[in-house]
């Protein structure tokens, strides 16, 4: 599954360039129900300001075992920082370290102050370019996914240290945060970071425990439709759905993001249908029931197609809490005011 969330982010991408290329209709379909993240966000984002030394930086060299097995060693605590993922982009912001960021991808969009941030490209080793980033002069440079191997063969090769991120699960991702923050001098507020999802993602699961077997919906999560794609169980999605004790109708795909059959969709009769909010013109309760064969689908009889915020939903990193959070809401509404 290493490749999953650069796959998953290139699909929402395309997702988004076709609706804004759209020419607007003088009747637009009412969008699906929008689960809106909390409006108070997990941890306090910094604002940008010229590399500075952080406060408390190791004495002794920075020694790291990346995804990818290779033991990096950092004679220092690095100053200039290139992103390879919008994951990674916002891991550093959240530990305290976007100060240090000096680039980053075209998706990256979040915190506000990253998408001021010069880019290198895209998040795939075809649209990555190795002389943008070797341009920032950096320090270090944090890549997202094993995918991009490729292009850190070729920083390697020009002497610029690289280390991959590649979570696989939540633990993963906390164990991404606290690496982060010792190698950019923030262990302390990686820490913190860490320990406040944990807590969320504690509270959510304590409150689905309660929920009955027979409250707990099948759940239809639509990627992309044209082809359908869904996503399996060893994804994000596919984690955090059964973190709220919901039933994936797909949990028995081999494949991370497969292709499925809208006939096997109307057979398996999801009670919910989810997806990303960049997928919002194509999943709308009016849409979905215009499929042959969808309108007899309980979910969208009984209206309970929602859309969840793209960006959350397919990036490891700090934000995953308030994904799980809003499909929590999505799902047990009573039980998440």
């Amino acid at each position: 599954m290493r490749a999953h969330f650069c796959r998953l982010t290139v699909l929402i991408a395309l997702a988004a360039i076709l609706n804004a290329c759209g020419s607007p209709s003088a009747a637009q379909p009412t969008a699906a129900p929008v689960v809106a993240a909390p409006t108070t966000a997990p941890t306090t984002m910094p604002t940008a300001a010229p590399p500075t030394v952080p406060t408390s930086v190791p004495t002794a060299a920075l020694e790291v075992t990346d995804a990818l097995g290779r033991r990096i060693t950092l004679d220092r605590v690095p100053l200039r920082i290139v992103s390879l993922n919008p994951s990674v982009t916002e891991i550093l912001f959240a530990v305290g370290a976007g100060p240090q960021l000096v680039g980053n991808t075209r998706f990256c969009n979040f915190p506000p102050e990253a998408a001021a941030l010069p880019e290198i490209g895209g998040v795939t080793t075809r649209t990555i370019s190795v002389e943008a980033i070797v341009d920032l002069t950096p320090d270090l440079v944090l890549a997202g996914t094993a995918s991009q191997a490729p292009v850190v063969e070729a920083l390697e090769e020009l002497g610029i240290p690289v280390i991959v991120f590649a979570p696989n699960s939540f633990e993963d991702v906390y164990a991404n945060i606290e690496q982060a923050g010792y190698l950019t001098g923030n262990t302390l507020q990686a820490a913190e970071v860490v320990t406040a999802m944990r807590a969320r993602v504690d509270a959510v699961t304590a409150v689905v425990a309660a929920v009955p077997a027979a409250e707990r919906p099948t759940v239809f999560w639509e990627v992309f439709d044209e082809p359908l794609m869904t996503a399996g169980p060893d994804t994000f999605i596919g984690q955090m759905i059964d973190l709220v004790g919901a039933n994936n109708i797909f949990a028995d795909a081999a494949e991370d993001y497969p292709q499925v059959s809208a006939e096997a969709i109307v057979e398996r009769n999801p009670q919910v249908i989810l997806g990303p909010d960049s997928h919002a013109e194509k999943l709308t309760p009016e849409m979905v029931a215009q499929r042959p064969g969808w309108s007899t689908i309980q979910a969208v009889e009984t209206g309970q197609v929602f859309l969840l915020d793209a960006d959350m939903t397919s990036r490891p990193g700090p934000r995953l809490a308030d994904a799980l959070e809003a499909l929590a809401r999505a799902l047990y509404p009573p039980r998440f005011p």
